[in-house]
């Protein structure tokens, strides 16, 4: 996408001279790639006039800078979801074939390339666990060296083999990394029972390591049976229960009303990361899949969890065109 600067306002004001010396500063910089102190000595300028002659070349409309997003994103969309919704990043991919398992495959190789190019050997990465997460551990291969922790417990699926603790340790070994994990269920049915797991030895140093978070991975699932694993683990009252009392979206059991704020209605019965834990943590990659989740979507950037959602291109649609 091009920006040209607004022209007029500088070229009245320069010289031909200047603005010809604001054109040798910029064509050195941009295009040469010299330094401003090279710049400075080539031109026999101050090194603080060449930064002066750069900013004048651009508003003169001497310099035009264009960024060509790869044909297999659309950087359109992103930027406007990133405006909209004031995330830190967002990326939307263009998948090749347009159905969930082609949405879920794109974005879920994506996201293995950004880990891949971000996270370090001393980053603490929590990995949520659901289809995508699966996907995302089957892209992955390079090496990262850093220490891998589950966010939460989980429950059996019939269309995720692995178990929570058996993707962290896939993905620790696919990349070089270590792996904290812990064997739980997501919710169970009361707090006292939630309480004693979380006590156990082997689970409460697990958790403990939730504080330490730098990057956490995790998926939107939209309050619906078959779009959320938290909703998948309860039983019919505790489903119409969350349903009255405005849940939408989910994030690893972290469940969210629509205008983005936690309902605390389950936080006592999870085991894994709570919503003070996500929203301290210093980048959080949401990957959002499949249509039906629009509203969970939107909802999961106004919570302020999010920092970097990947996604694509129809769901992108969707969500920007969610009221509010």
């Amino acid at each position: 996408m091009a920006r040209t600067p607004a022209r007029g306002a500088v070229s009245r004001r320069l010289s031909t001279s200047a603005l010809a010396l604001a054109a040798a500063a910029a064509r050195r910089f941009y295009v040469e790639g010299l330094t401003k102190v090279e710049i400075a000595r080539q031109l026999g300028v101050s090194r603080f006039k060449v930064a002066r002659l750069l900013a004048d070349a651009q508003e003169a409309g001497l310099v035009q800078i264009h960024v060509v997003v790869p044909s297999s994103l659309d950087g359109e969309l992103a930027d406007a979801l990133r405006e909209r919704f004031g995330v830190r990043a967002v990326y939307v991919v263009k998948p090749e074939e347009d159905t969930v398992a082609g949405q879920r495959r794109a974005v879920a190789g994506f996201t293995a390339g950004l880990l891949e190019e971000s996270v370090t050997a001393e980053d603490v990465v929590g990995l949520a666990w659901g289809r995508t997460i699966s996907q995302l551990a089957a892209s992955i291969g390079a090496s990262i060296g850093c220490r891998f922790v589950q966010l939460s417990g989980a429950l059996p699926r019939p269309d995720v083999e692995e178990s929570a603790v058996e993707l962290v340790r896939r993905m620790a070994e696919a990349t070089g990394s270590s792996a904290t994990t812990f064997y739980a269920p997501l919710a169970v049915p009361d707090a006292a029972t939630a309480d004693g797991l979380r006590s156990q030895s082997g689970i409460s140093e697990a958790l403990a390591e939730l504080d330490r978070l730098t990057k956490a991975v995790v998926s939107v699932g939209a309050w619906h049976p078959g779009e959320s694993t938290a909703l998948d683990s309860l039983g019919e009252a505790d489903r119409e229960a969350l349903s009255s009392a405005g849940v939408v979206a989910e994030i690893t059991g972290v469940l969210l009303g629509a205008d983005g704020r936690e309902v605390d209605a389950l936080s006592d019965r999870v085991i894994g990361v709570t919503g003070a834990q996500l929203r301290a943590t210093p980048d959080v990659v949401a990957m959002a899949c499949g249509d039906l989740r629009a509203a969970a979507t939107a909802t999961a950037l106004r919570s302020g969890i999010v920092s970097t959602l990947v996604t694509h291109s129809s769901l992108a649609r969707a969500v920007l065109a969610q009221p509010g």
